[in-house]
């Protein structure tokens, strides 16, 4: 029923549309992966653009088990939406090197820090939490009743996290940290689905295995829609 639905009105196999996501993944650049397309089916970066975000609802249901996760690493980076600065909160089990999850926010706060930490909390349970110097973390640890550690200066640049945030932002580093919007109020839903998307590649492709990376995108993303 799911891969009727995704692929309602779709002129193009689902091998391809997966083989498409994954070439743009990895190229970070919509055009290129349509030129790379073109040998096995001619379709513009605007398709492609369209199927990363049809697939974000199918890559989100490939969260990381609460049991496993016993500590949380929690960052935030800049990125800009239609030129304006916006903030991506993620975070990371370090045991795991899994991105846990994320949330878009134009603003770097208390609040947005609580509502970050919140949404954590339900997901995986009251787990130690470790940040940065951020001011806006202990406070939020404080009113959800979260064991809050700051990790020293000099694990900085040694920090799962700070590598999981770099693979993000070297992702966007063709858009010059500039995600492509044409609406003046967005409501950052094509962020999210594009993050989603990386989320799922991040954790569950770029681990060693037998197979070609293209060949699991492929076969963990059809199995999930059949």
């Amino acid at each position: 029923m799911e891969h009727c639905k995704f692929m309602e009105r779709e002129r193009t196999s689902l091998p391809l549309i997966l083989f498409g996501v994954y070439v743009y993944l990895c190229s970070n650049s919509l055009r290129r992966a349509s030129k790379i397309l073109e040998p096995l089916v001619e379709r513009s970066h605007e398709a492609i653009r369209q199927w990363v975000q049809r697939l974000a609802p199918i890559c989100d249901r490939f969260d990381v088990d609460r049991r496993s996760v016993r500590t949380i690493f929690v960052d935030e980076t800049m990125v800009r939406i239609r030129g304006r600065q916006a903030w991506v909160w993620v975070a990371y089990e370090p045991r795991l090197k899994a991105f846990l999850s994320f949330r878009v926010s134009y603003n770097q706060s208390i609040l947005d820090a609580y509502l970050f930490l919140k949404e954590l909390r339900g997901k995986y349970g009251r787990k130690p939490v470790w940040t940065d110097e951020g001011v806006w973390y202990p406070e939020a640890c404080r009113w959800l009743r979260l064991e809050h550690h700051v990790y020293p200066t000099e694990w900085k640049k040694k920090n799962l996290i700070e590598r999981m945030n770099q693979a993000l932002k070297d992702r966007l580093e063709n858009f010059d940290d500039l995600f492509p919007c044409f609406k003046e109020d967005c409501d950052r839903g094509h962020v999210n689905n594009w993050i989603s998307v990386f989320r799922f590649f991040y954790n569950l492709i770029r681990t060693e295995d037998d197979r070609p990376e293209y060949q699991r995108f492929i076969e963990t993303l059809s199995e999930a829609l059949t």
